[in-house]
């Protein structure tokens, strides 16, 4: 790839995000990551990153448990970047919690983390993106066991943290096929299965299972270099159709008025 990408990456100070940001930082011109831990206590991980290639890195501390935290690290990241955004890869996520909570704006957490959250800096950052430019979102396999009940996104019944978690990645493959929908002149979206990777996250809902982290960053940089019209679900860099579910035009819009309606003040 060229040596004039400028690519912002969300959940880059742990696991295949960090992984990601090691790769990135050895082809971009201008690597803008965000992680959840302020600056200090991500030191570690920066330094790991900028010893990985010559890439300007700059970090942007985010709490996607506040969605204006995520609204702050969209202008945050675009000033940072400086330049017109070759690529945005959302990677931040979190586990389903052990039991059911609830952020202070009032969402299940993690629905929020997962999904709100990328939303809400994806709509800030799509104009910041260069025509032509990609939109790579991670989901998960779990997507193709989970089924969504608009009348309960939040989950007030029958949580899981498995459920919570699965749910999450449908919302974000049925975004970026909304996206795709949509996409006019704006970034060329598609999501993701990265693998079954042995990282914090997984471990914390399935135990300690599955491939290295260098699997799962390969698979992101295959979906972000990939030809693509808009609305690709790879699987470890294969091209496959996601859920039935997650297919579902009307059933889309339907997640997308509600989440645009959520987001609203965010939005402005």
């Amino acid at each position: 790839m060229a040596t004039d990408e400028v690519i912002l990456l969300t959940g880059a100070t742990s696991g295949i995000g960090l992984e990601t940001a090691r790769r990135l930082a050895a082809r971009a011109k201008t690597l803008i990551v965000q992680g959840p831990e302020p600056a200090d206590a991500a030191a570690a991980a920066l330094a790991s990153i900028r010893g990985a290639g010559g890439a300007r890195v700059e970090y942007v501390s985010a709490d996607f448990t506040k969605l204006a935290d995520a609204a702050t690290a969209a202008s945050a990241m675009r000033e940072a970047a400086g330049a017109p955004v070759t690529a945005l890869i959302n990677d931040a996520g979190v586990p389903g919690s052990p039991e059911r909570g609830v952020t202070a704006d009032g969402h299940e957490r993690t629905l929020q983390v997962n999904f709100l959250a990328l939303v809400l800096l994806s709509e800030l950052l799509a104009p910041s993106i260069a025509p032509g430019g990609r939109l790579v979102n991670l989901a998960s396999a779990t997507h193709e066991s989970a089924s969504l009940d608009l009348d309960d996104i939040e989950l007030e019944r029958g949580y899981s943290p498995v459920r919570a978690y699965a749910r999450s990645k449908l919302a974000i493959v049925m975004y970026t096929l909304w996206r795709a929908r949509r996409r006019g002149d704006g970034p060329t979206a598609v999501s993701l299965q990265p693998g079954v990777i042995n990282t914090a996250l997984l471990g914390a809902m399935f135990g300690r299972i599955g491939t290295g982290v260098d699997v799962g960053a390969r698979s992101i940089l295959d979906a972000l270099d990939a030809p693509a019209r808009g609305g690709e679900y790879f699987d470890e860099g294969r091209l496959t159709a996601p859920s039935a579910q997650a297919r579902n035009v009307v059933l889309g819009d339907r997640l997308m008025e509600w989440t645009l309606d959520a987001l609203g003040p965010h939005l402005v």
